[in-house]
């Protein structure tokens, strides 16, 4: 059965970012923030309903509905820049982390003496083969990743001693303990990825071609609600087993070190599992990262798929991200905060998709659709207004 293209919304969100912030939302809040990730998989559904159905039921990809939207040369300069500034600073920035977070979960299974840099050149140029993959091939590929993460992740997460109560009372009772808010932001941004929105819509109408619409739009509904839960999972396992760890360690800057203090409390397998589910998560995030940016970039102008120009955008945002990559340095911070302003920014970037999608009137996306990404987009606001006015107090 065809479950769509989901798979590679969940392959692009859940990559060393998703797994290095919510480790750290574990080791600093406990299970206090699992309320969040539960929204923001809710959130996912309904906002690449959006994308989706423009995809599938209006035939149109991201870009092309904002280059319809541009009707006068100011406003087509100003989103064009806004898109593309947006799409490929933050996909390359996105793609350091994803490659160093790889080759770090090679290196926390192999053990500290793997040079990193062979290792991020090396996971670059699986990437690099990955990108020449057609879209069916290549989405069967990081489904089968997804899965593998989805056990690693979960198998983790069982060694671990969880507390149960704790953490349930944490997924369904909405907190902000003192000092979160960014964290919330930083969650939120990791899961409700703004290039996915661009990278979804482009997918879902090149994958479903020649497919009556409705049909297809069965069927991809059901492969988001096959996949998105299933990220939403590995994210809450590994933010549980971070919550484990609570106490034992003032802030984490690197994977491995995450890792080690795993070992004693959930045992040596656990070392191994979650460092091979990282690089899953890694090298599928290498892969989509570089996709999006091309996809949403190439939709802009009105390439198509063979254009020079397309595979120049993705080639460059893989080579600058392995440019940084190599020099080894920790992404956690740079990670969280793109994080976080991912979120802050996600309230605009959900409006504009709202204002699309009710002009385009997708042929036969329900008013519910409608109904839930505004829902999303206010609560999404108040979490960024609220925010805001938290950095202000403290400068």
């Amino acid at each position: 059965m065809k479950f769509g293209v989901s798979s590679l919304v969940v392959a692009a969100f859940v990559g060393p970012g998703t797994v290095l912030t919510c480790a750290s939302a574990g080791l600093h809040f406990g299970y206090a923030l699992g309320w969040v990730l539960l929204f923001s998989v809710a959130a996912v559904f309904a906002l690449q309903s959006l994308t989706a159905g423009l995809g599938i039921l209006a035939g149109k990809g991201l870009g092309e509905a904002i280059r319809e939207a541009a009707t006068t040369p100011l406003r087509r300069a100003v989103l064009f820049t806004l898109v593309i500034v947006g799409l490929w600073v933050g996909c390359a920035a996105f793609e350091t982390g994803n490659l160093v977070g790889a080759a770090a979960g090679i290196r926390t299974v192999l053990g500290a003496e793997a040079d990193a840099r062979w290792l991020v050149g090396l996971i670059a140029l699986a990437a690099g083969v990955l990108l020449f993959l057609d879209l069916r091939a290549l989405t069967q590929a990081l489904a089968v990743l997804v899965g593998l993460m989805s056990v690693l992740f979960l198998a983790t997460m069982f060694m671990a001693p969880v507390d149960w109560r704790a953490a349930l009372g944490g997924l369904f009772v909405p907190r902000l303990p003192e000092g979160s808010l960014v964290t919330v932001l930083a969650l939120m941004g990791t899961t409700i990825v703004t290039y996915n929105l661009f990278l979804h819509a482009s997918a879902t109408k090149a994958y479903w071609a020649g497919v009556e619409p409705k049909r297809a739009w069965r069927r991809e509904r059901l492969g988001m609600a096959v996949f998105f839960p299933l990220g939403g999972l590995i994210s809450f396992a590994i933010l549980v087993a971070g919550a484990t760890l609570r106490g034992s360690a003032t802030d984490v800057t690197a994977v491995d070190a995450f890792a080690a203090l795993l070992e004693p409390a959930a045992g040596p397998a656990a070392r191994y599992f979650f460092g091979l589910g990282l690089f899953a998560a890694g090298i599928t995030s290498a892969v989509t990262a570089p996709l999006a940016a091309a996809a949403g970039i190439r939709e802009l102008f009105g390439w198509n798929a063979d254009h020079l120009g397309y595979r120049m955008v993705w080639a460059s945002v893989l080579v600058v991200g392995l440019f940084f990559g190599m020099t080894g340095q920790s992404p956690l911070k740079i990670i969280i905060a793109a994080q976080a302003a991912n979120g802050l920014l996600l309230p605009f970037i959900a409006a504009f998709v709202l204002y699309l999608t009710h002009r385009r009137r997708a042929a036969g996306l329900s008013r519910g659709y409608l109904v839930a990404g505004t829902l999303v987009t206010l609560v999404c606001a108040v979490l960024g207004a609220r925010t805001l006015a938290w950095v202000w107090a403290h400068l």
